[in-house]
């Protein structure tokens, strides 16, 4: 006597549904392996560059956007590796570390040479005759304002009379960087008053600027 063959019941998913199937998309998706991780390529790139310029003279402030870029790339490339859309965690986390290390790096080098050094090798305000290098900072100001000069950590307040000669204050220095500021703003706020900041460092121009208010003036020298 002839009997119908037994088949297995169909698998069923919890709760006794059956099981969706698999699309060929979705399995092409579980078996793709990650892509390469470019931005944390990149920001471990951006970051050992921002430790090098950190020790090269003149332009080591170059350091402080290399680093911020760097550390932006290699934490965006975590958060890629995090959502499987891309590999190399070991990079990402590598680029983090050294992004993090240059800004460290870039404020500590500039924590010393603002804070730490005094003697031969700090900024001397006013300007101490033989040292290597003179400063110069310069306002004019049409109507008078109040004048902030000097480093992070050491400055100096002085009033530049209404004149059309420019107000001078001096400073010198042998070794060390330094990040100069010079901020002038008028005394009188309802008067229209035309003001200029320039920065001279051993008579060469490194800043200025101008406004009818403020006039702000940055320069990292050293």
């Amino acid at each position: 006597m002839m009997t119908d063959p037994q088949y297995p019941p169909p698998t069923t998913a919890r709760h006794g549904r059956p099981a969706p199937p698999v699309t060929a998309t979705e399995r092409r998706q579980a078996n793709a392996k990650p892509g390469r991780n470019i931005l944390a390529i990149v920001g471990l790139l951006f970051g050992l560059a921002a430790l090098v310029v950190t020790f090269v003279p003149d332009i080591e402030f170059v350091a402080w956007p290399l680093a911020g870029i760097g550390l932006v790339l290699a934490v965006t490339g975590l958060v890629q590796v995090k959502k499987g859309t891309a590999g190399d965690r070991g990079l990402a986390i590598t680029a983090t570390v050294v992004s993090v290390a240059a800004l460290l790096t870039t404020a500590g080098m500039l924590l010393y040479s603002t804070f730490l050094s005094g003697g031969e090798s700090g900024l001397h305000m006013p300007a101490v005759a033989g040292d290597k290098h003179s400063v110069s900072f310069q306002v004019t100001s049409s109507g008078g304002a109040t004048v902030r000069y000097g480093s992070l950590s050491d400055q100096r307040t002085e009033n530049s009379p209404a004149s059309t000669d420019a107000w001078q204050g001096g400073a010198s220095y042998n070794n060390g960087s330094y990040l100069l500021t010079l901020t002038a703003d008028t005394r009188n706020a309802q008067l229209s008053n035309e003001i200029s900041c320039a920065i001279l460092v051993d008579g060469k121009k490194v800043a200025e600027n101008s406004g009818t208010t403020i006039a702000l003036c940055t320069a990292n020298v050293g």
